[in-house]
Parts: C-alpha cells; structure tokens; sequence
C-alpha cells in the first residue's frame, strides 16, 4: 500500500476533484496537485501551518471554481466526514485550509460583508480583494462614485470592520459609510460569533 506523505492534502484533492465534474488530477510532487476543469485549474500546495495548526493546505483558485462549485461549506469541516481513517481525520484536524489568501470562514465572513451592504444600500459595489492574510483581507469598494478601502478582520471572538478614506473624502458621504459598516459588524458578530 502507497503511504502519502501529506495525507490532509491528498483527501481535500480527492474531495475536490470528486466534486467538480470532469475534473483532472495531476500530482506535480507529494506536497503540490493540479485538479484540472477544462481550461481552468485549482493549485493546492501543502504548507506550514499558521495560526496555531501544524499544517496548511493552500489553494489557488483564480476562477473561483471551489465557490462556484458551492464547496466552501463541505471543505470548512472536512474533518468530520471522515470514516474509519484517523490518520486522515486527525492530519485534517491540525490543518487549516487557505483558499486564495483566506481562510475558510473569514472567506464567509467577507461574502457576508457584500451581501450586507447590498442590502444596506444597493450604491455599494465591491471591486477586489487588494490583500488577504488568512484571517485579514483588504477590499475595495464604492459606494456610488466614492471609493474607499475596508478592513476586515475576523479575530476568534470577534469581527472587526475598519473603512479607511481618503484625506478629500466627501465627510457627508463618510459618516454614511461609517454608520453603514458599523450596523454590518453587528450583524457579522451576532451570525460568526455568537
């Protein structure tokens, strides 16, 4: 019997690409895979572990195909779908799954943030993640012609939302924006962290 090195990274890959329809596995060494969807591919690499796990699994997925595909949530607890493998189980354990920069559920965190302040205000629009860092990620976003920069942090007891403006930044349309966010890190602490 073949005994994989990384076997946390062998059963998300195994996870993956029985999810996604047509999709091909290559393995590039015992720590890298490649599971190919036609022309797009998702790249998972294992990786030391951040934030008090041993081991990380960190995934590049520049089309999005794991939230399109719906398989956040399955990937999030993985470690309970396990049966009858406790090498298995215990290595998803101690690992943190990295998708894109982020964590699983600071990745649910900030699609919570779009979709609250879509329903706040439909002058909101995101426009890209400018930095992400596990559990920290930076977001452009406008509301109507305003651009302004939000911080989202998602701590262990707590989610925290910090705009950040320009100096010329119109002071009205600013405190509309703050009063906004500031009814959005409610909502996010009562849903992540209560």
């Amino acid at each position: 019997m073949e005994i994989k090195e990384y076997p946390a990274l062998a059963y998300v890959v195994n996870t993956l690409a029985k999810a996604i329809a047509g999709s091909k596995v290559e393995q590039k060494s015992a720590g890298e895979y490649i599971v190919k969807d036609g022309n797009d591919e998702v790249l998972l690499k294992h990786g030391p572990g951040v934030n008090g796990n041993s081991n990380a699994i960190l995934i590049t997925d520049k089309r999005s195909i794991i939230f399109s595909e719906d398989l956040l949530e399955p990937l999030q607890n993985l470690h309970e779908t396990v049966k009858g493998n406790d090498v298995v189980k215990d290595a998803l354990k101690d690992s943190i799954i990295i998708i894109n920069g982020l964590d699983i559920e600071t990745d649910f965190v900030f699609q919570a943030v779009k979709d609250f302040l879509d329903q706040v205000s439909n002058s909101y629009e995101f426009m890209q993640i400018v930095e992400a860092d596990v559990t920290k990620l930076g977001a452009g976003f406008k509301f109507g012609k305003h651009i302004f920069r939000l911080n989202v942090t998602n701590e262990d007891d707590k989610v925290l939302l910090e705009p950040r403006f320009v100096a010329s930044f119109d002071a009205n349309i600013q405190k509309t924006i703050i009063a906004d966010i500031t009814k959005v890190e409610l909502a996010l602490n009562k849903m992540f962290k209560a």
